[in-house]
């Protein structure tokens, strides 16, 4: 989870960046590490609950038997909606990146 949060902050900050840079070359540097730790991050949250290694059908319960817990699906519906507005962000950039050409 600390590895979850760290890499949001980091894409956070990276969008700060994207924003505020003026430098088309640069701003497609930070686009594509952008890209990267959201890539990352899909695949940490993939992972998330400990759902690999199952079986179709139990993906409701976790692997110590017990069905996954309030604070564990809050916690990921959070990273999701977390994702869900970096992509939006980063299209937006994308977009305004085009449009500066």
């Amino acid at each position: 989870m600390p590895r979850l949060h760290d890499n949001q902050t980091k894409m956070q900050d990276l969008m700060a960046k994207i924003h505020a840079s003026k430098e088309p070359s640069e701003r497609q540097e930070l686009m594509q590490e952008h890209m990267k730790l959201m890539q990352e991050q899909m695949g940490m949250m993939h992972g998330m609950g400990g759902m690999q290694g199952m079986r179709p059908g139990q993906h409701g319960k976790m692997k110590h038997g017990g069905k996954m817990n309030h604070e564990s699906m809050e916690s990921r519906m959070d990273h999701m909606e977390m994702m869900m507005q970096q992509m939006l962000q980063h299209q937006d950039a994308e977009h305004d990146s085009r449009a500066t050409k």
